[in-house]
């Protein structure tokens, strides 16, 4: 895993995010090192699932999206786990990672078509995600994704206010086959590009601090946006009471 680009927090949003930011890391551009013939069975298990599964539409910020993917395709599990890439991201951010806890919320496959709205402007719950673009194709090569160059406040104020962002006021991320990015999603306003034609079709896989896993704006409130009761609640109360928490508490005290 060879990092192409590293940018920080401060570099990007004009501040460190202390004390929600998780690391100073804002995104990386890396070369994954994932196997071609992976990243293809991914994709045609990915568009199969896409076709029998419903509503297509997530509710949610209007993203066409796969969710709970490690539990429907083996490939995908083995990377979320793997504990060689896990190191290696770990190393990239700054600070020890784990795959998110939470199975709705723990990887996806997101679907980018010509000329459809990809995604609304936002911010991620978990607090680092790896975007693995595993299909992409047409003049934009994938398009990008796009990153608000300051607070996340500060953007949303302006998106209600003006209903759109200046474009000297965005950083454009390269997404690509063969590369990643890890970003700190939580603490940046971000976005995909518009495709004028092609596709893209990314993995992504979430993440967060195994030392500050309360570091997380995952609440349950936000995850019933997009899931049903009985898919997170019991995932969610156990996450707070058993890791969030005693976390917390002994970060409180120490």
């Amino acid at each position: 895993m060879r990092v192409l680009e590293r940018r920080t927090l401060t570099e990007i949003i004009g501040g460190d995010g202390r004390p929600r930011a998780a690391s100073d890391l804002c995104y990386a551009r890396l070369e994954h090192g994932y196997p071609n013939d992976l990243l293809a069975a991914i994709h045609a298990r990915s568009l199969q699932i896409r076709q029998t599964s419903h509503p297509k539409q997530q509710e949610f910020l209007g993203l066409d999206h796969l969710r709970r993917v490690q539990n429907l395709i083996p490939h995908v599990a083995e990377l979320v786990h793997d504990p060689h890439r896990l190191e290696r991201l770990s190393a990239v951010a700054g600070i020890e990672l784990e795959p998110y806890p939470i199975s709705t919320s723990c990887s996806g496959v997101n679907f980018y078509w010509p000329g459809q709205e990809p995604i609304e402007f936002h911010s991620d719950g978990p607090a680092f995600v790896e975007l693995v673009p595993v299909h992409v194709d047409g003049s934009q090569h994938g398009g990008s994704t796009v990153v608000f160059r300051g607070p996340v406040d500060i953007g949303l104020a302006r998106l209600r206010g003006d209903g759109r962002l200046a474009g000297d006021e965005l950083t454009r991320i390269p997404q690509r086959v063969g590369s990643s990015v890890l970003l700190q999603g939580r603490m940046v306003l971000h976005t995909a590009e518009m495709l004028s034609d092609g596709h893209r079709v990314t993995l992504v896989m979430s993440l967060r601090s195994k030392t500050e896993p309360w570091k997380d704006s995952n609440t349950l409130s936000r995850l019933l946006m997009d899931d049903r009761p009985e898919d997170v609640t019991t995932d969610w109360l156990t996450d707070v009471d058993t890791r969030q928490l005693p976390a917390l508490r002994s970060f409180l005290f120490s």
